[in-house]
């Protein structure tokens, strides 16, 4: 709603509306001197805005605009005289009236311009439609945990933790001591006098060697170690099996 209707007051609606929604292609209005002052001739042809104006004293011209003023109007009306306030009725008419589906259309205003369904209070008799999403949600949780392995660490444990200062130290992760676990899977670890964030999924774990190295210890980089040694297991072995082919020294005497 609009206190003043001056063409400064006019264009900053329409801004306030071009923020949310992007610019219009076209500008439907009747004469008034707001829309036909020089400034808001400059606007539209700045922003690329179709303006037409209706023929004077016709307001058919503009009749669906006409017939929803109408609407408006008969509906405060009504509305005002049950419960008093202006704008509570205003805002209450037109949630109602976005939410309706059209006689012409068979779909809602809301559905032909923000492409969705408003969400009302009859939807809260719909329990179906939220029961699908959360069985849909759960059998994509199960997908995901499969894919998924589980880390399991305890404030006070040394572990290695991503370091994503790879690029200037040349090392992917740096030794830590796990401090203390600030949300689901988010750790706070210290290194030397600092404290990183890191995610579960960004911290292996660890056991010192008697070099004083870090070695890692993660079921992937076993399950790499142990197929590689295997891999040179069974190479060694088919070289001991496999006989080796010597050359004839008898000498071949012709017929």
């Amino acid at each position: 709603m609009m206190n003043k209707i001056s063409t400064t007051d006019t264009i900053n609606s329409l801004l306030t509306l071009f923020s949310r929604y992007g610019l219009c292609e076209e500008i439907v209005s009747d004469n008034a001197t707001q829309f036909t002052s020089e400034e808001f001739m400059d606007f539209c042809a700045q922003h690329g805005i179709r303006h037409i104006r209706t023929t004077p004293a016709h307001p058919q011209s503009n009749g669906q605009a006409e017939r929803y003023v109408d609407t408006v109007k008969s509906a405060l009306k009504k509305a005002i005289n049950e419960r008093g306030k202006v704008s509570e009725c205003l805002q209450k008419f037109l949630f109602d009236y976005r939410s309706t589906p059209h006689a012409t259309t068979n779909m809602t205003p809301a559905e032909l311009f923000l492409k969705r369904k408003l969400r009302t209070i009859l939807d809260l008799i719909r329990p179906a439609a939220s029961e699908t999403h959360e069985k849909n949600r759960k059998r994509y949780k199960i997908n995901f945990d499969k894919k998924t392995k589980k880390r399991f660490f305890k404030e006070g444990e040394n572990v290695l933790v991503r370091d994503l200062r790879v690029f200037q130290t040349g090392t992917k992760w740096t030794p830590g001591t796990l401090i203390s676990k600030s949300r689901s899977r988010i750790w706070s670890v210290k290194i030397g006098n600092n404290i990183w964030r890191r995610h579960e999924n960004q911290i292996l774990n660890r056991h010192w060697s008697s070099d004083d190295d870090v070695t890692a210890t993660s079921s992937e980089e076993k399950q790499t170690a142990e197929d590689s040694k295997l891999s040179n297991t069974q190479k060694q072995q088919c070289d001991q099996q496999t006989p080796i082919l010597r050359r004839s020294t008898r000498k071949q005497y012709e017929d």
